[in-house]
């Protein structure tokens, strides 16, 4: 399968430890940079399959045994950033996507 890579903005357009919903073709994309070490990205879709809602993007991002999450701002349901999984309740998952920095453009791809 071939992927797109879609240029969203430079690193300067994105807040640390906060969400920001990107619209990248037809998908609603929730955006994530928590600035430690490793500066982490991550990119998983905005849609939460538990409350059928456009909001992951409006979550508290926190850790849990050393993996990121996202917290739903509305039941707080906990999806892992790195590969989709919902911590609260494994009948859910939201799709991940791979994110890149190249010099100070972030691109996703879809």
């Amino acid at each position: 399968m071939t992927s797109t890579k879609i240029n969203v903005g430079t690193t300067a357009d994105f807040s640390a430890e906060l969400g920001t919903c990107i619209q990248a073709e037809d998908q609603q994309i929730a955006l994530f940079f928590i600035p430690n070490s490793e500066q982490q990205w991550f990119a998983i879709s905005n849609y939460n399959p538990q409350n059928q809602r456009m909001v992951l993007s409006r979550g508290i991002i926190g850790s849990e045994d050393g993996t990121p999450f996202v917290a739903c701002p509305l039941h707080k349901y906990r999806y892992a950033l790195t590969d989709g999984r919902c911590l609260t309740d494994e009948t859910y998952e939201v799709p991940t996507y791979e994110v890149s920095i190249e010099g100070e453009n972030v691109f996703v791809s879809l």
